[in-house]
């Protein structure tokens, strides 16, 4: 049932739906009561309910410190061009701002409230309603375990690239916390010879071909000579390899070129993270 509401669709994985699924809880709530939301993501699913004050909404994945929601009913209220930001303070809409059945209010974050924060996320039946809530405590605990598990494994594919196995724990878990997913194309260029790349890479699952720019001569019909610029195959870079450090410390532009030999997941760190990071004298 979860996965037919917009509101949680558009903004979790199906995998976390179903850990939530285990934790949801039924209430029903009699008419004039006022449901506070602070606690929780709440789905209307009989009777209807207006929304006491403003409303706020976070998108969950683009920024995972927060993760409130836009009533369902409010939805067509929201451009497009919102939806990659944090949304904005809106006014509640003087039309019919009833919240039916469906409609979706609350927030999955855990913080301390405010008393005005709280009417923010809060309701008042008007009429008896049966209300589904997923507690924020157990949203918090589904992205603890998430980060937990992210972590490790990142940890487990530097540990396993050469020149890193040496590394102490602690200096790690420091690479770790910058580190950022990222998947490329097959045939896509990674960085090109004479160019210094932006990023360290850690390749989790695929592979990289490299190519040297080599400079021949080759015999015209007139009998001249012409000089020519082609790639010659040098070697690959496979899973738990890493490359693009000298380049990005020492700012020394590759002498190869890389290009991926089909779609690869890699674990990178980009330049700006590194140099801000009290990590370059333990990588030189």
């Amino acid at each position: 049932m979860l996965k037919t509401i917009p509101d949680l669709t558009c903004q979790l994985p199906e995998e976390h739906l179903k850990t939530l699924s285990k934790s949801v809880i039924s209430e029903t709530w009699v008419k004039g009561s006022t449901v506070v939301g602070n606690d929780g993501f709440y789905i209307i699913l009989k009777g209807s309910a207006r929304p006491q004050t403003k409303v706020h909404g976070n998108l969950i994945e683009e920024n995972e410190s927060t993760a409130s929601f836009i009533p369902q009913s409010f939805q067509e209220f929201v451009s497009e061009d919102f939806k990659n930001f944090k949304l904005a303070e809106m006014n509640t809409p003087s039309c019919d701002a009833t919240l039916r059945q469906w409609s979706t209010f609350g927030t999955l974050e855990v913080a301390a409230q405010t008393k005005s924060e709280t009417k923010e996320h809060s309701v008042i039946t008007e009429e008896d309603c049966e209300i589904l809530k997923i507690p924020a405590k157990d949203y918090a605990r589904l992205k603890s375990e998430k980060i937990k598990l992210e972590n490790k494994e990142k940890v487990k594919l530097i540990r396993k690239c050469p020149y890193y196995e040496e590394w102490p724990t602690l200096s790690i878990y420091e690479l770790v916390a910058l580190i950022k997913w990222k998947k490329f194309p097959p045939g896509h260029v990674i960085v090109e010879s004479g160019k210094i790349i932006s990023f360290v890479a850690y390749i989790n699952s695929g592979y990289c071909d490299i190519y040297r720019n080599i400079v021949g001569l080759t015999k015209l019909q007139s009998k001249k000579v012409k000089k020519i610029q082609k790639l010659v195959y040098m070697g690959r870079l496979k899973e738990k390899e890493s490359f693009g450090e000298i380049s990005v410390l020492l700012q020394v532009p590759f002498t190869c070129t890389i290009v991926t030999g089909k779609e690869v997941e890699m674990a990178i760190i980009e330049d700006k993270d590194l140099f801000d990071s009290e990590l370059i004298p333990q990588v030189i």
